[in-house]
Parts: structure tokens; sequence; C-alpha cells
């Protein structure tokens, strides 16, 4: 398969799309995992578990079962979380949409997989109840893949 970043990118901007129609919707969204095979065919996994914190762990076992039966390429793993602190200023507890991206074109470079932290706010439309998200600048934390491998 050729490099993958364009097609990253797109997936990139759609995790974040799907999060944040939610986030405004209900205030919040469910984790949910995209995956793209070599056949550069994409699929969105979700679930029903009762938390987000068992939806994770399930969406974690779901990669785990897809790269041992097929050829993922391209793995995003999305969630709900806080900015770490060492990216926001004051002491201000930041929500963010994190995404946990990893690709197999990455796995020879020892940062091979990424944290990507979006910071968010809310804001209410003036006169109206409805609200609308603001996204701010994404933020990176590399790190050794822990899904995706060469032999996977």
């Amino acid at each position: 398969m050729p490099n993958n970043d364009n097609k990253i990118v797109e997936l990139l901007e759609k995790s974040v799309k799907k999060a944040s129609v939610s986030i405004e919707k209900e205030m919040s969204f469910r984790p949910f995992l995209m995956t793209l095979d070599i056949n550069g065919i994409v699929k969105t996994i979700e679930n029903r578990a009762l938390s987000n914190e068992e939806s994770y762990e399930l969406l974690q076992d779901s990669i785990r079962g897809r790269v041992m039966n097929n050829d993922i390429s391209v793995a995003l793993l999305v969630t709900s979380d806080m900015m770490p602190s060492k990216y926001i200023k004051d002491n201000i507890p930041v929500p963010a949409i994190r995404i946990h991206l990893e690709d197999k074109d990455q796995l020879d470079k020892k940062i091979s997989a990424r944290f990507i932290y979006v910071p968010y706010t809310l804001h209410r439309i003036k006169n109206s109840i409805d609200i609308f998200l603001k996204v701010g600048a994404p933020i990176p934390v590399g790190f050794p893949a822990e899904y995706l491998s060469k032999h996977s």
C-alpha cells in the first residue's frame, strides 16, 4: 500500500468531526475505533458498553483481535480525555479529544505511535440553548506502537 499520510489526515479529520458532533449534541462522546486495512477500507467500530472505561477496554481488545485476523494498516482509538498538565496554562483543566494513532508505515521508527490531543471549548450561542464546539491546535505526543507490529 502506498504511503498512508493523506488517508491518515482524512481519518483524523473524520474522527474529530465524529467526536465533535456528539459533544455538541450530548456534551460527551463514546470511545470508538477507526481502522484502515491494506485494501484502503475504513471501518468505524463502536460498542454499547455501560461505561466509557469498559468501552475503551473492549475497543483495545478489538484492535488486538483485528490485528491478528486482518491486515490493519492504521488504527485510531478515540476517547475523551483532559489535556496533559504540561500543555495547559495556569493548571486549568482543558477537555480534549484524544486520538491514539498507530500506522504500520511508522513501525521502523523509535517513536512509531502518537496520542494526538485535540483541546476544545464549548460555547453557548447567545439567546439560544444551542452550543458549539471550538477545537484548538492538536498536540502530538509520541511513543512506541502498542498494538500494531511488523509481524501483524
